[in-house]
């Protein structure tokens, strides 16, 4: 940054209240402790670019983010799950090799291209949704089906195998021998020891949201906390990549907790080794 900063037009004197106001001249261990002890308690400095505090940022640009990161892993639960427990339902039929298909293109498509595709069809050709800014519900859309897709599809594959191993098994032949439909032992007995590998493989993607969001919010001009980030890199303001950077981590790191206690709660024999 002190590199950048010298030329003709800023003079020595500058850089060095500079380089002692953001306390550049002190060891790499100590400036780290420093930032470390103000982010805790909740001041993340200033925007180099602006002038506004990050952490005030931050807050204003948090709406959009989460409302994309839920809208889309709420999507992609409900696809991946629909179409999962649909192809189990009619095994090996026409309907369960189409979805297979379509669940092999959508975890292909480039996200870019999936919301590019979607603005398109929606907002060009037939003019049914908006495609710019974060305004009301509907023009949340289609920017929660563009970074909800990708992992939806995925999800989708995950769980049908889950199922399929789980139909297998000889729990299920004893009770298709005893007059139960498929839809009752998949609803009843499959769905249930299918969910923790299911939710594993749903936490992984909604995680990674966070690296979609980064293409989808510019994309759909979302002034979210992903955009923010874009737009630091693009001038360089370490202050709120650093930040943002922070953020992101907490995020995942929260997420993956979040689902290992979900999967002992759903799981019996994770539960017996953790009283073991």
């Amino acid at each position: 940054m002190i590199a950048e900063m010298r030329s003709s037009t800023v003079s020595d004197e500058i850089v060095r209240q500079i380089e002692v106001e953001y306390g550049l001249n002190d060891p790499l261990p100590l400036r780290y402790l420093h930032w470390a002890g103000r982010a805790l308690s909740g001041d993340l400095g200033e925007s180099l670019r602006t002038g506004q505090p990050v952490a005030e940022a931050l807050i204003e640009r948090a709406p959009p983010t989460v409302t994309l990161i839920i809208g889309g892993g709420l999507f992609a639960l409900v696809m991946g799950a629909g179409l999962a427990f649909l192809g189990a339902l009619v095994p090996g039929s026409i309907f369960d090799r189409i979805i297979h298909v379509l669940s092999l293109v959508g975890a292909s498509a480039p996200k870019f291209f999936v919301a590019a595709l979607l603005i398109y069809t929606f907002g060009v050709a037939f003019r049914l949704l908006p495609t710019y800014g974060f305004g009301g519900p509907l023009s949340w859309i289609l920017p929660c089906i563009s970074i909800g897709i990708i992992p939806g599809s995925i999800l989708s594959r995950v769980a049908r195998v889950a199922l399929a191993e789980e139909m297998s098994r000889q729990y299920v032949v004893t009770a298709i021998s005893k007059g139960l439909s498929r839809r009752r032992i998949l609803m009843h007995d499959a769905v249930p020891n299918a969910l923790p590998v299911t939710i594993n493989a749903f936490a992984m993607h909604f995680a990674f949201m966070v690296q979609a969001a980064l293409v989808i919010e510019p994309i759909f001009a979302w002034p979210g906390i992903a955009a923010y980030f874009v737009e630091a890199v693009r001038f360089r303001d370490y202050q709120v990549l650093q930040s943002c950077l922070l953020v992101f981590c907490i995020f995942f790191i929260l997420v993956n907790l979040s689902v290992d206690l979900i999967s002992v709660t759903l799981d019996p024999k994770q539960r017996q080794k953790g009283l073991a």
